[in-house]
């Protein structure tokens, strides 16, 4: 393994410039998150280190949450959990109903009918 920069690495887009910085305690690179994946602050955080704040990062994550910006994302949150759980019950329910009246799935009915071709092959073979 090639040990981590110690220099911020830039990765230049058309449109953007991005720089991943090496963690102080590590050197290893961080990843660049959404502070509460809505508050437009990207933040640096190592996995083993924590999150660490650029110049006015954290004066601006402050702003965000006085301004209601962490309660909108929570309920936010929960509304798409709640959504999430709603797609889980509905294809719960589909599933459900593919089991016909004697306990039987679909797939149940396939593997009947190849044993019945199975069984129906054979018999034309033996007599």
């Amino acid at each position: 393994a090639s040990p981590a920069p110690s220099h911020p690495v830039d990765v230049t887009s058309d449109h953007n410039k991005v720089s991943y910085a090496p963690c102080p305690q590590c050197g290893q690179l961080m990843n660049r998150i959404n502070f509460a994946h809505c508050s437009g602050v990207i933040v640096d955080v190592c996995k083993g280190h924590g999150t660490w704040f650029d110049r006015d990062e954290l004066s601006k994550i402050v702003q965000f949450i006085r301004s209601g910006g962490l309660e909108m994302a929570r309920q936010k949150e929960k509304t798409e959990i709640e959504y999430q759980r709603e797609q889980l019950h509905t294809e719960q329910m589909l599933s459900d109903r593919r089991t016909d009246l004697l306990g039987r799935s679909f797939a149940d009915e396939e593997r009947i009918d190849g044993l019945s071709a199975a069984r129906g092959l054979l018999k034309f073979l033996i007599e």
